[in-house]
């Protein structure tokens, strides 16, 4: 199979009509063509600049479907450094995440858009699957640790799509891991994104989840605590928790020491992918998608971790707190009367309105209250 240039095919696009944070995708090319110089301070540079211009604070623009082939094609360079492909990876992983119909619409229609312009139907079959086999060759035969836990996490966004030549899907990746991996972070990433994979779904149960189930229990006795703990969320995911698996979940908000893992300046630089490394910030993203009458001790947790909380970590526990108590985010604005709210409703309310007021002193740390509609002098 004939495999297709990406970066011959830069010229051929308008990236000055396409746009990224700051404006105009002019200089997107340039940064691309960057990032395979052998100049270790000029790659850096263009690193940060993508990081910044297409991926903004997570957020992506017309041009990131159109840089999403060269970045695939610097990755499959074995002599990129760790740094790079995790930061290569971790980009990739934002541009594929699924934010709505009319997102998945147009970055369709990008990515079609580039691959049709190959020569021919092999190069276009060779352009469409180059995610995939990166991806796999990244999980499975990578060298280094921190590129195998940042690919493992990125499976997770590529949810069961055609076989190819070469490839398979990202449920069968990280299950292989799963009988493999030694190390901590490489196989608590594949528990979790197994976690998400298959949670995707409503009534349905998909083929083979009693024995994911199962294998995913086994790990709730492992003497590694992240293991346990990334059991716990997967589960928790899946819809098959366990008392015990929640309350794996509502100790790391005690335990300050378990907080985070190696944050550091850059996402792409973190040893554990999710949130960043910051386990309590992930525990209470979990924590907010159970049901609070059926554990009023995760209510309890969050509460008891807000007042050694500060800045950003507050808001973090709010939304939590917020999901767990009173379901996702609204929709639309609607202001339910106290007395129609439920017992844990009532609760909560009462509780969040008898916090010191020294927790409300950073203006946006009512957003969360503002989200959920309820009133900041409640």
């Amino acid at each position: 199979m004939t495999e297709i240039n990406t970066f011959d095919l830069l010229n051929s696009i308008n990236w000055s009509a396409l746009r990224h944070a700051y404006g105009s995708a002019w200089d997107v090319p340039a940064q691309l063509r960057a990032l395979r110089s052998g100049n270790a301070e000029i790659k850096e540079n263009a690193q940060r600049s993508l990081c910044s211009n297409i991926f903004h604070q997570g957020d992506r623009y017309e041009a990131t479907a159109y840089a999403v082939p060269c970045l695939l094609k610097v990755l499959e360079d074995s002599s990129s450094s760790a740094f790079a492909r995790v930061f290569l990876i971790s980009l990739l992983e934002f541009a594929e995440k699924k934010q709505g119909p009319e997102f998945e619409a147009e970055m369709h229609q990008s990515h079609e858009g580039f691959v049709n312009r190959a020569k021919n139907h092999e190069e276009r079959a060779s352009c469409n699957e180059f995610r995939n086999r990166m991806l796999e060759k990244h999980c499975r035969r990578a060298k280094d640790e921190l590129a195998a836990s940042w690919a493992a996490y990125a499976l997770a966004w590529f949810p069961g799509e055609p076989s190819g030549e070469g490839y398979r899907d990202s449920v069968t990746v990280l299950k292989g891991l799963l009988e493999k991996e030694e190390d901590t972070v490489v196989l608590a990433s594949a528990i979790i994104s197994l976690g998400l994979l298959n949670g995707r779904f409503d009534d349905a149960r998909p083929e083979g989840i009693d024995g994911l189930v199962s294998r995913l229990r086994s790990y709730s006795t492992d003497t590694r605590p992240l293991v346990r703990w990334a059991a716990a969320v997967a589960l928790i995911r899946l819809r098959y928790e366990e008392p015990e698996h929640v309350d794996t979940l509502i100790s790391i908000l005690a335990d300050r020491s378990f907080k985070g893992l190696d944050a550091r300046e850059c996402s792409a630089r973190t040893s554990f992918p999710f949130q960043e490394g910051d386990v309590a910030g992930y525990s209470v993203k979990v924590l907010g998608t159970i049901n609070a009458d059926d554990y009023p001790g995760a209510v309890t947790a969050i509460f008891d971790a807000l007042p050694g909380s500060s800045g950003l970590g507050i808001i973090m526990l709010l939304e939590g707190l917020l999901a767990l108590v009173f379901g996702p985010e609204p929709e639309h604005m609607k202001v339910t009367p106290f007395e129609q709210l439920s017992l844990v409703q009532q609760l909560t309310v009462a509780a969040l309105a008898g916090m010191d007021d020294k927790m409300w002193e950073r203006a946006d740390s009512k957003y969360p209250l503002d989200i959920w509609n309820i009133p900041a002098g409640s």
